[in-house]
């Protein structure tokens, strides 16, 4: 059942307390959405599909399948995404997560992260992701039989030196693993002494620092947990990078369950927004410059401790800019949006498997870096609408997959994962 966070945008703040109940926020209506929250979903797929398209030429990272010729101008499109794309993901994952555990006990609540998250793990690995190795392994000349002989080979070893891999899945595994380890401490943030420690830390964003003191966590976390998430060198593809996401669905979560973190939101996105737009530069400089991604301190030097805490910085203050955009300008329903919620984890599933199996045969033209990039985008574009598509109207695999089915449509769709 589709439901929406108060609208609490236009709230001044002596009503504050109004909304300062010591119980969750209850459910809405069936005929509610979180508006805002279904456009930031359409927007961070299509952001990750750009990221992962401009991967192909991107000269800071090593992708799956890569172009010989790279482009540092379409190599930026990762590096201005890179910081906040996947935390936001995360974020809207753990907005989601307070309305399904509003109207759900535990055990309901964990069946349906294993129907839509776990499942769709599992059945993505074994559906999607060996073509994606097999066209690698071929592009490369690592292997020259035919699709159906390398699927055995496909759980042999440890992708990138083996084979077996969930690739663009990995999202999927983090987000089970954080609804299960959370569980407790959301079921607390519920309860009437949880909701007093909210309006807390809800408190201490109206000083100088605002929201972007809850950054900290970010930086620590990104920083601390390095030696257990090994970075591979690349500047928008290291897992350790990865490690800010359970602080970003944990904040989500507060954000649904705290009405006062909205009101600084509105109050404050266009201070972050703006701060968001000069980190970015300082980024993009440091590209041009080379300065990164090789140049990087050694790890827990203190340069390395300083770079990482501005990277996490810049990603709070990205979530919080766009989070207050779309909290002022997306309210509106339409055609595009009522599409897009009820197929977007389709097109965030099928997505990766389309640009790789486009890029297999783009890659090897003898033909300038923009052309390429022109018809990879097209070609990868429409191949993930029709893919998405096809994929509900077969009933097997959009239950595979936890893919809303076609019929479904017209009723409307709970919220999506992520």
């Amino acid at each position: 059942m589709p439901h929406r966070l108060p609208c609490v945008s236009a709230v001044h703040p002596v009503e504050s307390s109004r909304l300062r109940s010591s119980r969750p926020a209850p459910p809405q209506g069936a005929g509610n959405r979180l508006v805002y929250v279904d456009w930031l979903r359409v927007v961070a797929v299509a952001g990750v599909f750009a990221v992962h398209v401009s991967e192909v030429f991107n000269p800071y990272d090593e992708w799956h399948i890569a172009n010989a010729e790279r482009s540092p101008l379409i190599g930026e499109i990762a590096v201005l995404m890179a910081p906040w794309i996947m935390p936001l993901f995360m974020l809207l994952a753990g907005v989601s997560a307070w309305f399904s555990l509003s109207r759900r006990g535990n055990g309901a609540y964990l069946r349906e992260r294993v129907f839509r998250v776990a499942l769709p793990l599992v059945a993505g690995t074994l559906l999607l992701v060996p073509p994606q190795v097999y066209l690698e392994r071929r592009l490369k000349h690592q292997f020259s039989g035919s699709f159906i002989d390398f699927f055995p080979h496909f759980f042999q070893g440890i992708y990138p030196n083996g084979n077996l891999s969930w690739h663009h899945l990995w999202f999927l595994a983090h987000l089970m693993l954080y609804a299960v380890v959370t569980l407790p401490l959301f079921r607390y943030f519920q309860g009437d002494r949880g909701r007093i420690q909210l309006r807390r830390l809800a408190r201490l964003t109206t000083g100088r620092a605002g929201l972007l003191w809850l950054a900290l966590p970010l930086m620590l976390e990104r920083n601390l947990l390095w030696g257990v998430f090994r970075e591979r060198h690349y500047l928008t593809a290291d897992w350790s990078n990865h490690a800010v996401l359970l602080v970003a669905y944990v904040y989500g979560f507060i954000l649904a369950g705290e009405p006062w973190l909205g009101i600084q939101i509105d109050r404050q996105w266009r201070r972050a927004l703006s701060f968001a737009f000069a980190c970015t530069g300082v980024l993009v400089y440091l590209t041009w410059t080379n300065v990164l991604p090789y140049g990087l301190p050694a790890p827990y030097a203190a340069g390395y401790l300083v770079f990482w805490a501005f990277y996490s910085l810049t990603a709070w203050a990205w979530m919080i800019g766009l989070l207050g955009a779309a909290r002022r300008f997306a309210r509106r329903e339409n055609g595009v949006l009522d599409y897009g919620r009820h197929i977007g984890y389709g097109w965030y599933l099928v997505h990766q498997p389309v640009i790789i199996a486009v890029a297999y045969f783009v890659v090897p033209w003898q033909a300038s870096v923009g052309l390429k990039f022109v018809v990879l985008t097209s070609l990868s574009l429409a191949g993930t609408l029709v893919g998405a598509e096809a994929v509900r109207r077969i009933p097997v695999v959009s239950t595979l997959l936890g893919v809303a089915p076609a019929r479904n449509h017209a009723v409307g769709a709970t919220h999506a994962p992520i």
